[in-house]
């Protein structure tokens, strides 16, 4: 493979252009040679790029082909159609040392014809005003009758807005070869949007008030420990003045020492979580009231036809 890809690349690039210079031609067909490679080794943007590089020294026939061919295998089926499409259609113009890659084309444009995925859409019968749905980010100019609209196959965003209606948006996952898959963009109202925000907030105030009030009880509960602690020491000076305890207390004072050795660090992690729940619970409640994040929820269910749905409110 590799040998007949340097012999493409000396007679892709055997007419010089004027403005290349021989050092550029020579690295255009090593540059070749190196793309052709990638590819049959399945690195397909690197091949990708430097079969891009070559065609910009001479976009021959067999270059063009070679593009159109990672593209397939990179899953951008349309843009390879088209390019396969072009190549074809200049078939009588081309030399007839590349009239079997024309054929070729129109072969494999054909193939990928039948490959590429299409998308119906549509909106309700009595839609909403100032309608706009994208795919993937681009504008679509949508009706209430069907627009197909050829995608290459995986998963695209659907999104739409209307002018008194909640956001959402949809995400379809298109499989190659499959029929036509017909789609309506749907609207609810905007008042369901903030009667679910109400809620949200509503949420967000009962957390806030349950992590201050449990930091509450754990900044007391450690306080306490803490204050047991500095009485039981207190209790251990009294009872063994310069550190030399009398034989009947030993028992008692080592209970003690024993206790105020727990209860110092179990004190003292009990109220910094305490102020840790305090200060997050204050946190929610400042910021509950304020308008819901700009994220969108999905909630994704397969649907008939190889779709899935992932509607946002």
């Amino acid at each position: 493979m590799l040998a007949a890809a340097a012999v493409v690349a000396v007679g892709l690039l055997a007419t010089p252009v004027s403005a290349q210079t021989d050092e550029e031609l020579k690295a255009a067909r090593e540059l070749f040679q190196e793309a052709f490679k990638d590819e049959q080794e399945r690195r397909f943007p690197e091949a990708l790029e430097k079969f891009r590089r070559v065609a910009k020294v001479k976009e021959s026939a067999s270059v063009r082909y070679r593009i159109a061919t990672v593209l397939v295998s990179m899953g951008r089926l349309r843009e390879a159609r088209d390019m396969y499409r072009a190549l074809a259609a200049e078939k009588s113009s081309l030399a007839a040392s590349d009239q079997e890659i024309a054929d070729s084309a129109a072969e494999r444009a054909a193939e990928l014809d039948r490959r590429i995925p299409k998308l119906a859409i549509r909106l309700p019968d009595d839609p909403p005003p100032d309608v706009r749905v994208t795919i993937d980010g681009a504008p679509v100019p949508v009706s209430t009758t069907a627009r197909v609209i050829e995608l290459d196959p995986g998963e695209h965003v659907v999104s739409a807005t209307a002018r008194g209606s909640a956001s959402h948006e949809q995400v379809v996952t298109l499989s190659e070869g499959t029929d036509e898959v017909s789609h309506t963009v749907t609207f609810t109202s905007a008042s369901g949007s903030d009667a679910t925000s109400s809620t949200g907030a509503g949420r967000g105030q009962t957390l806030g008030w349950v992590a201050v009030g449990g930091g509450a009880a754990l900044l007391v509960t450690g306080s306490v420990l803490l204050a047991v602690r500095e009485g039981l020491i207190d209790d251990i000076e009294a009872a063994c003045p310069s550190n030399v305890c009398p034989v009947r207390l030993r028992d008692a004072v080592e209970s003690d020492r024993e206790d105020a050795k727990l209860f110092g660090p179990l004190g003292g992690a009990l109220a910094v979580a305490g102020l840790v729940a305090i200060g997050a619970g204050i946190y929610m409640l400042v910021r509950s009231p304020s308008a819901p994040p700009t994220a969108l929820t999905r909630v994704v269910r397969p649907t008939l036809g190889g779709v899935r749905l992932a509607l946002s409110f």
